[in-house]
């Protein structure tokens, strides 16, 4: 499992040892009983063995070790211990509830952890008949019991299910880059391919010309040349096509990524065209607020806004997350401003006031056509 699934299994250890409070009622009770000495000590020796065998179970699961072949035995334990409290003083019913979740809880897959709950449940029932408890008191006990189970059931199908959808997503970004590495070598070889097919040639025919035809050989090597300078020039065209990034597209992906996150998207966008250089480094902002967005904030609403004047263009992101009261600039922030101060730009960063984060990028303008700005809800 992942960090998520490990510390929701310590916080489960930590909530599993706080529904032990319960028991401190029926420990007094039999403490301060009318029964033999012998007797009180025998049952409050099983009830805290029964507290021991529960707590070492939770500890195991909580630090990732495999119980699927020591749940079984325990739970025999457990439910043997509760069966004697139980047969001992029928209030004592109750206890049967850890059993329960103790199964459902259980390293097993689905089924058998449901398999393993029900079992539990039914030699419950069973003693709850032999004993002769009211049946006006099952809802709350059994009816607990049931709940509990079907709790960590349900948790435990939560945690798998996340951590499927985390390796899924990691699996997906994979892929992702593997396309785009082949669709890189595609282009690569598309551009050069020919290019150095011909260069190969020509410079095979000039070798071969020689001195025999010193004109010949001259064009030849001349358009080597011309074919090497051109091949440079595609391939940097190439280079800076990769790594020129569109704000429309940005604007997209920004959509898209937070809405996977769960949050709540509002972006309101420039319907006119941008020189290159600003849109790109807005884009660039815009990427690198949004990653900040997903990785630290713990947002649940996200606002971005491209703005337009006469000489200058903004574009902001406001969430409403925790912030960042104090924190140094990170790498893609220092990133981003010596980006954002190559175009003679200013970038603010920091907390809002009334909570959350806000970023801010604003680009003079030179010969930019003109455009208005439109409002769309993701």
């Amino acid at each position: 499992m992942d960090e998520y699934a490990s510390r929701g299994r310590r916080w489960g250890l930590v909530f599993a040892a706080g529904y032990l409070v319960f028991l401190v009622q029926p420990a007094y009770h039999e403490l301060t009983s009318s029964q033999p000495p012998a007797t009180r000590a025998l049952v409050l020796g099983a009830l805290g063995a029964f507290v021991a065998a529960y707590v070492w179970y939770w500890l195991n699961l909580a630090f990732e070790r495999d119980m699927r072949r020591e749940t079984v035995v325990l739970l025999v334990l457990l439910c043997g211990i509760a069966t004697g409290l139980t047969l001992h003083e029928a209030g004592l019913l109750g206890v049967f509830t850890y059993c329960v979740v103790v199964a459902g809880a259980s390293s097993w897959d689905r089924r058998k952890a449901s398999a393993l709950l029900l079992a539990v449940l039914a030699l419950a029932f069973a003693l709850a008949m032999l004993l002769g408890v009211p049946s006006d008191t099952w809802p709350y006990i059994l009816g607990s019991s049931l709940l509990a189970g079907a709790s960590m059931l349900g948790i435990g199908f939560l945690l798998e299910t996340n951590f499927e959808l985390r390796q899924a997503r990691e699996e997906v970004g994979r892929l992702a880059v593997a396309e785009e590495r082949l669709r890189f070598a595609r282009d690569l070889h598309d551009l050069l391919g020919h290019s150095l097919s011909v260069i190969v040639l020509k410079s095979e025919l000039a070798a071969r010309l020689g001195a025999a035809d010193p004109e010949r050989t001259a064009q030849e090597i001349r358009d080597v040349e011309r074919v090497a300078r051109e091949a440079l020039r595609e391939v940097r065209e190439a280079v800076a096509g990769y790594r020129q990034l569109s704000l429309s597209q940005e604007l997209e992906s920004a959509r898209a990524t937070l809405g996977a996150a769960g949050i709540d998207t509002r972006l309101q966008s420039l319907s006119g065209a941008l020189p290159t250089p600003v849109d790109s480094t807005l884009a660039w902002a815009l990427r690198e607020g949004v990653t900040n967005v997903i990785r630290h904030s713990r947002a649940r609403r996200a606002d971005v806004r491209v703005v337009r004047a006469d000489d200058h263009v903004e574009l902001e992101l406001l969430d409403d997350g925790v912030g960042c009261d104090g924190c140094d600039d990170g790498n893609g922030l220092r990133g981003l401003r010596e980006r954002v101060a190559s175009r003679d730009g200013t970038l603010d960063a920091g907390p809002r006031p009334e909570g959350g984060f806000r970023l801010a990028v604003s680009l003079p303008l030179r010969g930019a056509p003109r455009g208005a700005a439109t409002a769309t809800p993701a």
